[in-house]
């Protein structure tokens, strides 16, 4: 089976079950009347919406290019992405401290212990163990420190659902600790409503920032530029390097233009042969250079 075969089913996997969990913590949250318990099922049913927003952005980014969009649709995956920063995580965060302050303002009190404890501890383990596998693929593709490399990444699949199952982690270590001590007071409860909610809102801002960048049109890190540099370099014809610019386009590919200043001596057919082995050795180590541009230019003008 296909990487992306297997991919598409664990989004799928993960859809089914947050909506899955989503109710549950929803049923006990009405049972208990815990406010916690109803943020975090709001959390629940907004990481279920992520992962429809990302097969939407997965499937339009996968169009082929045309006359309007010569470059393809790839950008689709940051702007679904970035719905899922505004609508989901924003909106869900701000709906979460809406309900801690409503029920400050209207306390009820709160029951069936039990059942919130067994939800709580079962989704931990279940989310923990999501957050593990999002954070081995992620390795795989990142080997620099955890901020570094989310500062560079540009697999929006891949980074949206690691934050997500980040997000779920921590929002559930804090409704089980504010559940914990509502047993001594029913305030912790409504602390910890508030607390998931300014989490999401957070997390929110967080992914928004980065898909902002990508959106505009970010370039490839410094350390592939450089790489770049020293492949061009091998090339004793070639004067200089005017400049190197690029853009992602989705799912990791960018396209990278090179401006390029030839010795005197070199004539059109040298040129060329450079050119196309420029273009062939940078493309064998960085494949998802889909569109690579050589431009030849006097320095001097």
């Amino acid at each position: 089976m296909k990487p992306e075969a297997n991919s598409l089913r664990a989004v799928i996997f993960a859809l089914f079950g947050n909506l899955a969990i989503a109710v549950i913590k929803y049923i006990v949250s009405v049972i208990s009347g815990s406010s916690a318990m109803f943020a975090e099922s709001i959390h629940s049913l907004a990481d279920t919406t992520n992962q429809v927003l990302l097969l939407i952005g997965r499937k339009r980014s996968g169009k082929k290019p045309d006359e309007i969009h010569p470059f393809g649709y790839g950008k689709e995956e940051y702007f679904w992405g970035f719905l899922v920063a505004v609508l989901l995580f924003f909106l869900g965060g701000c709906y979460s401290i809406y309900e801690g302050i409503h029920k400050y303002l209207h306390p009820e009190p709160i029951g069936n212990y039990l059942y919130i404890f067994i939800v709580l501890v079962s989704a931990i383990i279940i989310e923990a163990k999501s957050f593990s596998v999002a954070y081995k693929e992620f390795r795989k593709s990142y080997s620099s420190d955890l901020v570094k490399a989310w500062k560079e990444s540009t697999d929006t699949n891949l980074f949206v659902i690691l934050l997500e199952d980040l997000s779920a982690l921590l929002g559930l270590s804090i409704v089980l600790v504010s559940s914990l001590l509502s047993l001594i007071h029913p305030i912790f409860d409504i602390i910890g409503t508030i607390l998931v909610g300014s989490l999401l809102i957070f997390m929110s801002w967080q992914l928004a920032n980065e898909l902002r960048k990508l959106m505009v049109g970010e370039n490839i890190p410094r350390e592939m530029r450089n790489n770049i540099r020293k492949i061009i370099k091998k090339y004793s014809c070639i004067r200089h390097i005017n400049n190197i610019r690029s853009m992602y386009i989705g799912k990791n590919n960018f396209i990278l233009l090179v401006s390029l200043d030839f010795d005197d001596r070199s004539n059109v057919p040298v040129i060329e042969s450079v050119s196309e082995e420029i273009k062939s050795e940078i493309t064998k180590q960085y494949p998802n250079a889909r569109y690579i541009y050589l431009d030849v230019k006097d320095s001097d003008r």
